[in-house]
């Protein structure tokens, strides 16, 4: 027969209370009960796994391998029954984010906003980076990404899709002779790029035609590249999410569709993450459905 596991953790309790005496005490069973359990868990096995006498135990080979994964098991159940215990409990403490400005006040915030009201004793650091932030270095319980991350140990989950277009001023599209018929049309066209486009910056853009260009003005931030467009100084790739208000005011013209990118949540927990990661992720892809813009 196979063995039991409740046999198994009866095993670890009198190799860990170093008596049968004791282990039946702190089970709240009697001595014999507890013997025989442990008698029918080696005969199961066909394996001795302690040797016994009348003043102590200690274990067989076969007994320290069993009590290693008997210890495993143990860890595994108490494991499962915090995690189950945690969906009913209410969070408190605090949750750290990562995500880039083209999606904080559009998606993160409101998220936050719906995950402090959920959970009153919660409280929420927002980090806006356009870079990539080092979620170990920097202590960050998640971290939103337009894009695959490169962390190979990191766990992922899908939330949505980011569109990106290329965008100018109309009076910078007047001074270069007025909107161009195709992409190529651009490559004498100032450019503006964030600092990891890299260098040339490549567009692909979603019709199959490719564009490399080096850009004119770099900068490390994306507000920081929106206003300089809406001021003329060339083409930027923004978000479409970004680019929407300056779209309706007339600051900006859209010129060409360049990719739709996965929107992705990430973190490094080795196991499930705690129940603040996994309530805040929900929110902010529902949040993400929500945007026109932003769709999964």
């Amino acid at each position: 027969m196979k063995p039991s596991l409740l046999d198994m953790l009866v095993f670890l309790e009198v190799v860990e209370a170093r008596s049968f005496t004791a282990a039946a005490k702190r089970l709240g069973r009697g001595k014999s009960a507890v013997s025989q359990t442990v008698a029918r868990l080696e005969a199961d096995l066909g394996s001795r796994l302690l040797y016994r006498s009348t003043r102590s135990l200690s274990l067989t080979e076969a007994g320290a391998r069993l009590y290693a994964h008997c210890r495993d098991l143990r860890g595994t159940y108490e494991a499962a029954l915090a995690d189950l215990r945690s969906e009913t409990a209410e969070p408190s403490g605090t949750l750290t984010v990562t995500a880039p400005h083209a999606l904080c006040a559009p998606a993160v915030a409101p998220a936050i906003s719906r995950f402090l009201d959920l959970h009153p004793k919660m409280r929420v650091r927002l980090l806006a980076e356009d870079a990539q932030v080092d979620l170990i270095e920097a202590r960050l319980d998640l971290a939103v990404r337009v894009g695959m991350p490169k962390e190979q140990a990191a766990r992922i989950s899908k939330l949505g899709t980011l569109g990106e277009s290329l965008y100018a001023s109309p009076g910078y599209v007047a001074r270069n002779g007025g909107r161009p018929d195709d992409l190529a049309a651009l490559a004498d066209w100032d450019h503006i790029a964030n600092d990891w486009q890299g260098d040339p910056v490549r567009y692909p853009s979603i019709g199959g035609s490719h564009l490399r260009v080096a850009p004119r003005l770099r900068c490390s931030a994306l507000p920081d590249i929106l206003r300089l467009a809406e001021m003329g100084a060339g083409v930027a790739l923004l978000p479409d999410l970004t680019a929407e208000d300056s779209l309706a005011s007339g600051a900006l013209v859209r010129l060409f569709a360049i990719s739709v990118t996965p929107i992705y949540a990430m973190h490094h927990f080795r196991t499930r993450p705690p129940i603040k990661v996994r309530s805040f992720t929900r929110l902010l892809r529902a949040e993400l459905k929500r945007r026109p813009a932003l769709s999964v």
